[in-house]
């Protein structure tokens, strides 16, 4: 009985070793991809540390020494740099300025199609026109410009709901 209880301590104490050395472990990459987030310049958070270590943010919360290491550094992060890293912002003025040559495209489009529903109602009721006052026009032409004079009518009527 006594060499079997103490097989069993000696078994609890290699288990409570091999968990603190895998504590261990993991704090040493906690704190080393909190460096490696520093030094590249990107957003610290908890979850960004326990990410880069391969650990859970339950296991960070557990050491208060980790909490205040990664909490002081997102201070001085946020002190030290500016919030959007250099290489952000060149992409971010990039696509500002890209939206904002869609934008005078999109303005431009929609000046040169009001310009070409104007030409085709002027041509419309030139059509109209025509086929009302020549007496000489066959009934296939007459169809066609009273066809065009039709067309004509609904795209007036909001027109001048607009003007």
């Amino acid at each position: 009985m006594g060499v079997s209880t103490t097989r069993r301590q000696t078994r609890a104490e290699q288990c409570k070793k091999n968990a603190q050395a895998r504590s261990a472990q993991k704090r040493q990459a906690a704190f080393d991809a909190l460096q490696r987030l520093q030094l590249e310049h990107r957003v610290i958070t908890k979850a960004a540390v326990a990410r880069q270590a391969g650990v859970s943010v339950v296991f960070l919360r557990k050491h208060p020494d980790l909490v205040q290491a990664i909490e002081g550094a997102e201070k001085t992060a946020r002190v030290s740099s500016p919030s959007i890293p250099p290489a952000d912002s060149a992409k971010d003025q990039v696509i500002a300025a890209l939206r904002r040559r869609l934008e005078d495209m999109k303005l431009q489009l929609a000046d040169k199609d009001k310009q070409l529903r104007q030409k085709q109602r002027d041509i419309d009721r030139l059509y109209g026109k025509l086929a009302q006052a020549s007496p000489l026009a066959d009934a296939e032409l007459r169809c066609a410009l009273a066809d065009a004079l039709e067309r004509l009518a609904p795209q007036e009527t909001p027109s001048t709901e607009m003007d």
